[in-house]
């Protein structure tokens, strides 16, 4: 059984939710893009595939921080995960990782010389977990201007995530 620390909850979200947004920087600039990544909690990684010489690729050869967001707005959960990213093109990993996804995006599939992984290494987390039902929303509201308070809106964590010890 798992332990529900902050951590863990981060990777199950990560793990249900599955898109995300992938921010990077490009010099001054900012970019955000959706990516469905591939969660591997015991190697504090997230996997991507993207092509080779794409935007994604380039920027994060130039710069490897970023950030990831995921939501699920129908359950009201919400992650984000900051770290480094960089581009793997070991043909045995693009091959391990080689799924339906990436068949239908890279047509010559795992031999496809565009096709390249990102690794993502997350270094901090937070989490936001909130009712997700309008009804409850609405009584916390509710309850919280009565009582003078904040209202309660469901659970919140933060969690750092172990240091790469620098493997693929």
């Amino acid at each position: 059984m798992t332990i529900e620390t902050p951590r863990n909850l981060i990777w199950k979200h990560i793990r249900a939710i599955g898109t995300c947004m992938m921010v990077t920087h490009d010099g001054n600039a900012i970019h955000a893009r959706p990516m469905r990544g591939m969660a591997r909690p015991e190697q504090n990684a997230i996997w991507f595939f993207t092509e080779a010489q794409s935007h994604a690729d380039t920027e994060v050869e130039r710069d490897s921080r970023a950030c990831l967001t995921f939501s699920d707005v129908k359950s009201n959960t919400y992650v984000s995960v900051s770290g480094t990213m960089r581009a793997v093109r070991d043909p045995d990993r693009i091959a391990d990782f080689w799924n339906d996804e990436a068949d239908s995006y890279f047509s010559r599939g795992p031999d496809d010389p565009r096709a390249t992984l990102l690794k993502f290494e997350p270094e901090d987390g937070q989490y936001w977990d909130c009712p997700s039902s309008t009804i409850v929303l609405a009584i916390k509201f509710i309850e919280a201007k009565i009582m003078g308070e904040h209202p309660s809106l469901g659970q919140s964590g933060k969690a750092r995530f172990a240091a790469s010890d620098g493997t693929i």
